[in-house]
């Protein structure tokens, strides 16, 4: 089945490339930001910066488009009632009531409902383009109800639990252990535990390991598994690797290059698969990666605030 997976314009290009790291799949249309990709994915609440999934009916142009709502089968898919949804339209009321006649007209003893249909039917015009698709869902997770400032143990510099997620899910990972090798309060655990996969926290510091398990016991987190390690210093490999690296305005940028060279050095050692890292910018983190014999296959920039920015990188050993 063609899904249309409508990504937040926050980030169109890290959205796309989380709908495309959990759906495995390359071959892909984007109109503005609608993607389109043919797959067997259903796992739609994993997505961090997608806001509705649909169902592809058909892809027309303004003069095709009467002939081909009536050349379709509305009965296949309409269940109870109906109502048009039309974006991008000059006039948006005209054009809907147009569109639910044409529908009506192919269907027996049709009804429209407005408010919550069983079947919402779309219009999306972009450019010369009109996308026609049935609402399958509206994604509402409740990122901001675990924000760092509503957990028992707050860290300042935990990520947005959106964020979070989407790296969580630019891995690829499908089930099984994600490390996060710098834990800190256990922002990422939290998201990886959420989506039901088995979160490994490490940290140098007693104090954020023991703020991560009251985090993750708030949230009913239970197949976790924290440990006081130097990320530096792992031996076991593990298949995905998620992080974001601890920074400080206090801490000298040599200082970090230094951490941050040894640990990726063991990333090369310990990471069999993929690897989603944050890095700040103002560390030349390109020079890093290729130091350590990476690869880095896409990069997103995150603004957090005026004095900092965000890099995160897709690495693979």
């Amino acid at each position: 089945m063609k899904t249309i997976f409508i990504l937040s314009k926050q980030d169109i290009e890290l959205s796309k490339q989380e709908v495309l790291a959990l759906t495995k799949k390359k071959k892909h249309v984007l109109y503005d930001n609608l993607l389109i990709t043919d797959t067997r994915f259903r796992n739609y609440k994993r997505l961090a910066y997608t806001k509705e999934i649909h169902r592809l009916l058909f892809i027309t142009t303004k003069n095709q488009l009467e002939k081909d709502i009536n050349n379709f089968k509305w009965k296949k898919i309409y269940k109870k009632n109906f109502c048009i949804r039309a974006h991008n339209f000059k006039n948006t009321e005209n054009t809907e009531r147009s569109l639910a006649s044409l529908i009506w007209n192919n269907l027996s003893l049709p009804k429209a409902k407005l408010r919550n249909p069983s079947t919402e039917i779309i219009f999306n015009k972009i450019n010369n383009r009109i996308i026609v698709s049935l609402k399958i869902e509206e994604l509402k997770e409740k990122f901001e109800s675990r924000k760092p400032h509503l957990r028992p143990e707050l860290h300042p510099s935990s990520l947005h639990p959106r964020l979070a997620r989407a790296m969580v899910n630019l891995t690829g990972i499908k089930k099984g252990t994600l490390l996060d090798p710098f834990c800190g309060s256990g922002g990422i655990l939290i998201e990886a535990g959420m989506i039901n996969l088995k979160p490994t926290g490490y940290d140098i510091d007693k104090i954020m390991l023991k703020r991560a398990e009251i985090n993750l016991k708030h949230f009913k987190i239970k197949d976790c598994t924290l440990k006081l390690k130097d990320a530096t210093k792992i031996k076991t490999k593990f298949n995905y690797i998620a992080t974001d690296l601890p920074y400080s305005k206090n801490t000298r940028a040599k200082d970090l290059n230094i951490l941050y060279k040894e640990f990726l050095k063991t990333l090369k050692q310990i990471l069999k698969k993929k690897a989603v890292i944050g890095f700040p910018d103002f560390i030349d983190y390109k020079k890093l990666i290729k130091q350590a014999k990476l690869k880095a296959e896409e990069e997103f920039t995150y603004y957090l605030h005026k004095s900092l920015t965000k890099k995160i990188v897709i690495i693979r050993p």
